[in-house]
């Protein structure tokens, strides 16, 4: 039996985290910078930008760290740090936050999700 390796498909999972993130920062600094956004110069907004800035750092982590304890940790810190960030999000009422940060987590699952494995080929 020969075995054979799928192609390495584990680095789009940070690079989606890292550009929603980036994104998500984006959308959280025009939340505390513009006026009439009802939540302008509020701690939660600033809050929710340097989350969505550690998000981002968070993807950098996981963009060179293939596996072991620092990938882990770091999967996981992301983890409850999008699910902050999105809870903080619908709390401010920013929705293209919220989807920013669903982005975000939907990242965290695709680089959780496909590691690279090795398959059986049993057709001969």
């Amino acid at each position: 039996m020969k075995t054979q390796q799928l192609p390495n498909i584990n680095h789009r999972g940070p690079l989606v985290v890292i550009t929603a993130a980036v994104l998500a920062s984006a959308i959280a600094f025009y939340y505390f910078a513009t006026p009439l956004t009802g939540v302008n110069g509020t701690p939660g907004a600033m809050l929710v930008l340097v989350a969505s800035l550690a998000l981002a750092l968070d993807g950098l982590v996981l963009r060179f760290r293939r596996g072991g304890v620092v990938f882990t940790l770091a999967w996981i810190l992301g983890l409850l740090g999008a699910l902050g960030t999105f809870t903080a999000a619908v709390f401010l009422h920013a929705w293209w936050l919220v989807a920013a940060v669903a982005v975000v987590l939907a990242g965290l699952l695709i680089t959780l999700g496909f590691r690279q494995t090795k398959i059986q080929d049993t057709s001969q």
